[in-house]
Formats: structure tokens, sequence, C-alpha cells
């Protein structure tokens, strides 16, 4: 007796097919997901600057600018990817913040110093203060920590979002371009391969005399350190 021959409908294969790569490329990204889920850079909080080693250093971290302490240094409320995907809110009482942020100081700049331990306070001071407390306080900024200096602050390159491309501006270099800050040029400075870009911000800024250019020729904040130091 003949048999009857075996036929293969041509959609059923392409959908069989189609199934086949949809299932391997979903427990992909679950296996995907699963190992971001679970990596210590998704969920682990850097509550203070004591958290930092040499290991975490020159890695990038999310978080909020809670209070701009001065004009060339904030408090940093560390989100990690995983608190952020879950929309966990920033504590905004003092109280509530206490041991739980991270003094930055912006990389790569000076800024005119404010008074204190007897020193005068220079000018534009407040002004660089407000401008930099209107373009940080309250947002989401970007954190590249470079080291920890003789104050225990992390030294950092920072970022805040931007509507324009690339989306993202360098606070330090923003500070220089308003005229708000001169580069810092003392022993131990980092710039991660900014210093070229930052000291023509300057130039371009104090030829335009913005911010405390406009002064014309100015003592800068070491300078200013100096003579107070000479003084007593």
């Amino acid at each position: 007796m003949r048999r009857p021959s075996m036929t293969v409908n041509k959609d059923d294969s392409d959908a069989n097919g189609t199934f086949s790569l949809f299932a391997v490329t979903l427990g992909v990204c679950g296996i995907g997901a699963t190992c971001w889920l679970l990596h210590p850079r998704s969920w682990r909080v850097f509550k203070t600057a004591d958290y930092f080693t040499p290991v975490h250093m020159k890695r990038r971290i999310w978080g909020t600018c809670t209070n701009v302490r001065d004009n060339d240094n904030f408090r940093f409320f560390h989100q990690p990817p995983l608190h952020r995907l879950l929309r966990r809110t920033v504590p905004a009482s003092a109280k509530e913040l206490k041991d739980r942020t991270i003094h930055v100081r912006l990389a790569g700049i000076d800024a005119p110093e404010g008074a204190h331990f007897g020193m005068k306070e220079q000018p534009f001071h407040k002004e660089s203060k407000e401008w930099l407390s209107s373009l940080i306080l309250g947002r989401q900024v970007q954190v590249k920590p470079l080291k920890r200096d003789q104050y225990g602050r992390i030294v950092s390159m920072v970022w805040v979002k931007s509507w324009l491309p690339p989306f993202r501006r360098n606070v330090s270099l923003e500070m220089l371009r308003a005229g708000y800050a001169v580069v810092y040029e003392q022993a131990g400075a980092e710039y991660d391969g900014q210093y070229e870009k930052f000291v023509a911000a300057e130039k371009r800024a104090r030829a335009q005399k913005k911010g405390m250019w406009m002064l014309g020729d100015i003592i800068t904040p070491a300078q200013h350190k100096k003579i107070h130091l000479r003084g007593n």
C-alpha cells in the first residue's frame, strides 16, 4: 500500500520559526534584565563620601543636588538606576538627609571666595553661587568622581541634563563660560582631559567681559587666599 506523503505547510513553518526567535529574544532579554537588577551598580547607594574607594573613582553615578554649599561645591543625593526606575523620592528635610548626601567639589575650576576664616568676600561670590544654584539645585546631575580632597569632598566632573544636543552640560565648563569661575591651576588639580577646553572657555569669557570679568583684571581666588595668608 502506498503511504501518504507528509507535507509541511510553509505558513506553519514560518510561524514556528518566528515564535522560536521571539522566545529566544525574550529569554535573552530576561537574563539581561536579571543580571542588571542583580549588579551592585543598579542598587548600591553611596550615602556619603566615606563610601567611595579607589575602585569607585571615575565611575559615573546619577543623583540630585540637594544643597549648593558654595559656588564650587554642593551636596549630592545618590540615586542608583533601580531607585530612579522605581521613582523613589528624594528626602526633603535636612533631618532626613543627614548622613545621606555626598559633598561634591566641582573639578577644574576655582570660584570667587566668600567671607570665611577672617577672609573678605570677593566680588561676584554671591552672584556665582546664585548662578550655580539656578543651574543644578533640585535637579538630577551626573557625577564622575575623580578623587577625594583634603577636606573629605569628592572632586568630580559634573553634568546636568539639557534639552539640546548633546543633552547634558558640563557644570564646570558652564561656570567658566558664564564668567563665574577661573581654571583651577593649583597642585593636585583634576581636569578629566578637559584642560584645554576649560582654558579656552575662560579666555572667551574674559574677552567678552562676562560675569566677574566685567571688572577687568581681577584677583583670582588663589591670589586672594595668598594675600590673606600674607596679611596674617
